[in-house]
């Protein structure tokens, strides 16, 4: 039986007393989703993406001068034996990206979506059918939205994509968590901060989209698109039906199907 000790990895990770903007640049360096924050007196934390854009909004200050330890979120972790279904599912159920792998003698690594998307490319045998799997609904603004009303919708439906629209009502790019911290990087070593002075009400989110969407078909199995998510070190790809985007497929949707393995 493959246990979480059998996928482990070391963890890059930051100190807590670096401020956000510290982790922003870290993830952005590494091309992550998420950082461990280590801790000399209390549990090592997790900073994701998605922990960022909620404090982008709420905090409405400089990342540089928001504590890393004000942002971050407790480590989750598992047993070092604990059954591969058991750690996706402890994944889904504490709304995690990275959970911590738990040794006789503290933590011995992490394992991360990434980690168990791999597992599940390699040791998979089934083809799902992803009309079953894929998420539908509010994952789409206008062209004309700004920054603030893109990533308040992300925050709000618990999405990490937006797809963006035209007055055709066509798909024009994509934007995900990753592209708000980009913008926050470069306009933050100077600035007070994108949300504030009303420039992240102004500037339009066709300045961070991605202009590549990177589609498959309905008909398409879910082993594949774990093997395209691996070899484009994405989170998500878009599902169309006769060249019409109508949904995803992400990370979160293949931890699942791992975590069923276990029921």
């Amino acid at each position: 039986m493959v246990t979480a000790e059998d996928i482990i990895r070391v963890p890059i990770s930051i100190s807590d007393n670096s401020t956000m903007y510290d982790g922003i640049e870290k993830i952005i360096d590494n091309r992550i989703s998420g950082i461990v924050v280590d801790s000399k007196n209390a549990q090592n934390g997790i900073l994701s993406v998605r922990d960022i854009g909620r404090a982008l909004v709420s905090k409405n200050q400089n990342a540089q001068k928001i504590p890393i330890s004000s942002v971050m979120q407790e480590l989750v972790l598992v047993d070092q034996y604990a059954p591969i279904p058991n750690c996706a599912n402890m994944m889904l159920s504490k709304k995690t990206n990275v959970i911590g792998i738990r040794g006789k003698n503290g933590i011995k690594g992490i394992m991360t979506k990434h980690d168990l998307v791999k597992y599940y490319h390699e040791t998979t045998k089934e083809t799902k059918r992803i009309q079953d799997l894929m998420t539908y609904g509010s994952f789409f603004v206008q062209d004309d939205s700004s920054l603030y009303d893109g990533l308040t919708k992300m925050i709000s439906n618990q999405v990490s994509r937006l797809l963006i629209r035209n007055s055709q009502d066509e798909s024009v790019g994509i934007v995900t968590f990753g592209n708000f911290l980009g913008k926050v990087f470069r306009y933050e070593r100077d600035s007070s901060s994108v949300f504030s002075a009303d420039y992240g009400r102004t500037c339009k989110i066709t300045e961070i989209m991605t202009r590549q969407i990177i589609t498959v078909t309905a008909q398409t199995n879910l082993a594949r698109i774990a093997k395209i998510l691996l070899e484009y070190r994405i989170h998500g790809v878009a599902i169309t039906d006769c060249r019409k985007i109508i949904g995803f497929v992400t990370e979160k949707d293949i931890i699942r199907e791992l975590a069923r393995r276990g029921i």
